[in-house]
């Protein structure tokens, strides 16, 4: 893949100079492009259909492979907050991340499907959890959740797919904490309503994780904020989770292009979600190794 950049930044403060860390945003963010990691993504909203010829601005191809499920961790809160933008005070790289929802059998696109998804900032910590900010697991209750510590809700939101079967949120890149590399969670809700702002009933029918590929998550390692995360950091082969006996990689997000008016600090995910909407996830429980 070719390398992807968009618009110049017009702020000062984002001019490509070398940070204390030896390593400038623009400059990762310029090699991330240049990966080789799929087709570049489209615009949020975009329709999930086969790319045809065109190399402006490629569409997405659908899988109708049924997306794999993973444990949703300690840290899920049936928050359901209804909103594109989950980034409230957090700091880090841009994230501007489509999901996009199919039929695993039909390969169709879904619409209406309720899609939540939770992840930590930049320095490893959740919201409503912040006072384990050390990288220690928090006190699990039996069913292996953990009590939040306050009422904070940075990085937790629930969108809706469009007739095309997208969810577009904006949000930061996710740093790591002990024991996880950098991923986020997700679950796709089918039915409900809505109700005061939140995503009210309805049943999950998907629960997994995503995650980025290596060499962009050793270039966010080596970049302001995410370089000052003091906690040793897992790769995606040393994750309990990233790969699951012969079943191989999990959820891998796809990089691209971000449009043009963005700064350089954005980067763009694309997954496409392969479901069955009528599923119910099985009861989860937490590795012997406590990884969440």
């Amino acid at each position: 893949m070719t390398e992807h950049q968009s618009a110049e930044n017009t702020d000062p403060a984002s001019n490509g100079s070398p940070d204390q860390h030896g390593t400038t945003r623009r400059g990762v963010l310029a090699a991330f492009g240049g990966l080789g990691l799929g087709t570049a993504v489209a615009g949020l909203g975009a329709p999930a259909t086969a790319a045809t010829g065109r190399n402006d601005s490629a569409t997405i191809t659908p899988s109708c492979v049924l997306a794999p499920e993973q444990m949703e961790g300690p840290y899920y809160l049936d928050y359901r907050i209804l909103r594109r933008d989950i980034t409230e005070d957090r700091q880090g790289i841009g994230l501007l991340l489509d999901i996009v929802v199919v039929d695993a059998t039909s390969c169709l696109p879904l619409k209406d499907i309720a899609v939540d998804v939770w992840h930590c900032d930049a320095s490893g910590v959740y919201s409503s959890y912040t006072e384990y900010d050390d990288g220690q697991l928090p006190p699990l209750d039996e069913s292996g959740h953990a009590e939040p510590t306050d009422d904070t809700t940075w990085l937790r939101g629930v969108q809706l797919t469009d007739h095309r079967g997208v969810a577009g949120f904006r949000s930061v890149v996710p740093g790591w904490y002990r024991g996880r590399t950098v991923h986020i969670h997700v679950k796709t809700i089918t039915g409900g309503h809505r109700e005061d702002g939140t995503w009210e009933g309805g049943h999950t029918s998907h629960t997994g994780q995503l995650y980025f590929p290596a060499e962009f998550n050793e270039r966010l390692a080596r970049t302001a904020p995410y370089s000052d995360n003091t906690i040793p950091r897992t790769t995606n082969e040393q994750d309990l989770l990233y790969t699951t006996d012969d079943e191989g990689p999990m959820t891998q997000l796809e990089l691209g292009r971000t449009p043009p008016w963005y700064p350089r600090e954005t980067v763009r995910g694309t997954v496409v979600l392969g479901i069955d909407p009528a599923a119910t996830p099985p009861p989860e429980g937490l590795p012997e190794s406590g990884s969440r």
